[in-house]
């Protein structure tokens, strides 16, 4: 695929990933694709042919560019408290403003389709949440901040947490007390020697 090629299809993707924001995805069709890329119908379909291929792009191009992206911050020496603040913190951001989010957009995608091949897409990216906490609690054991024996249990109970929350926001709202209670109990039970890395770092 030419540049000029990968660099449409990735307009596309984040044209595309704005509208399911917006809409959800029961409501998208590709005719709002193309306009909100502001390309020809028959442009649209040289990259894809149906509204569900786009929509599975998007969220593996979303969930790959955001462990990328925490790769490297742990590539540049982070602190590894700093760095588990910053995933919480982000985590926040998105339960308080599910309106911003394109988990609503996940489950509907879920509920429209029963077969194996789209259950499997849809477990293997949730667990892309587990990805991301586990890339986070391994460089915490290397630090020796917590429990290198127990990060793939710690790592799957974080997620299972943060998805529930996400669920309770979109069915009722959750609150920013609720959601830094969560957190800062989480916290405790996966940092191990809170100590120890403030006075590696001096």
């Amino acid at each position: 695929m030419s540049t000029r090629s990968i660099e449409k299809k990735a307009l596309i993707l984040e044209k595309a990933k704005q509208v399911f924001i917006r809409k959800g995805y029961n409501g998208v069709t590709m005719k709002d694709i193309v306009e909100e890329c502001g390309i020809s119908r028959g442009g649209l379909y040289l990259y894809y042919n149906s509204v569900d291929e786009i929509f599975m792009d998007v969220i593996e191009s979303h969930n790959d560019t955001k462990l990328k992206q925490l790769q490297v911050s742990i590539k540049d020496d982070s602190v590894f408290q700093e760095l588990l603040d910053r995933y919480f913190q982000m985590q926040t951001e998105r339960l308080l403003h599910m309106e911003n989010s394109l988990m609503l957009a996940m489950y509907e995608f879920f509920l429209a389709h029963k077969k194996e091949f789209n259950k499997n897409f849809f477990f293997n990216q949730f667990h892309n949440t587990k990805k991301m906490i586990l890339e986070i609690l391994t460089f915490g054991a290397e630090k020796g901040l917590t429990e290198q024996n127990s990060i793939n249990k710690l790592s799957e109970m974080i997620m299972f947490v943060i998805e529930g929350l996400g669920t309770l926001a979109m069915s009722s709202g959750v609150t920013k007390e609720l959601v830094d209670q969560q957190f800062t109990l989480l916290k405790r039970i996966v940092i191990k020697n809170p100590e120890k890395e403030q006075s590696d770092e001096k």
